[in-house]
């Protein structure tokens, strides 16, 4: 396995929590109330596994020797920077959820949530091409032993099925999942 494959691993499971954050937001903006104790288990998700493992682990393996490999400026020093403003919001959203100010609290999460998402996106399409152009087999077999030396389970922080039965809406199945299909038999119809 290739360390940019353990890297988009790591990015998927950090997408599952931020769609159960959406989730969290969505009914809040709704109306609808949200337990503490599950916004709670997201920030620690965000922060144990997300910041403390995942992101750190970017920053003292990953990143370092990608700065020592890629021609000068690389875009990998925007990306630490990026690490920076993740771990300001989520300090933001835990004290406005620790001071009940849902207003700030809704605000920051979904600032979170876009800028992680870009981030994230960002990571995928730069980091894996310049691992593999930068990286030889040995170098890259360094970086995955030291990031799987350090990994704990993010099923270990958080219990995303139960979490995404509860927080994330499906569209129902007769809607608009079919809407798309029965338009494009209209058009093949000429209708």
């Amino acid at each position: 396995m290739k360390c940019t494959e353990l890297v988009i691993q790591d990015h998927v499971v950090i997408r599952r929590g931020l769609d159960i954050l959406d989730g969290m937001l969505t009914q809040l903006e709704s109306g609808e109330r949200i337990e503490i104790a599950d916004v709670s288990a997201i920030l620690k998700f965000l922060q144990a596994f997300g910041d403390e493992y995942h992101q750190t682990m970017e920053e003292r393996v990953l990143f370092p020797a990608l700065v020592r490999a890629a021609p000068e400026g690389s875009p990998i020093h925007q990306m630490v920077m990026e690490h920076g403003e993740d771990r300001a919001l989520v300090t933001w959203i835990t004290e406005a959820l620790g001071a009940r100010r849902v207003v700030d609290f809704v605000y920051s999460s979904r600032r979170l949530c876009m800028l992680l998402r870009k981030h994230i996106d960002r990571e995928d399409a730069v980091l894996c091409d310049l691992a593999s152009q930068l990286f030889s087999k040995d170098e890259d077999s360094i970086i995955v032993a030291e990031f799987r030396k350090n990994r704990t389970e993010p099923e270990s922080y958080l219990d995303f099925s139960r979490l995404e039965r509860k927080y994330i809406r499906k569209l129902p199945v007769n809607s608009w999942t079919l809407q798309p299909e029965i338009m494009r038999r209209g058009r093949a119809a000429g209708h």
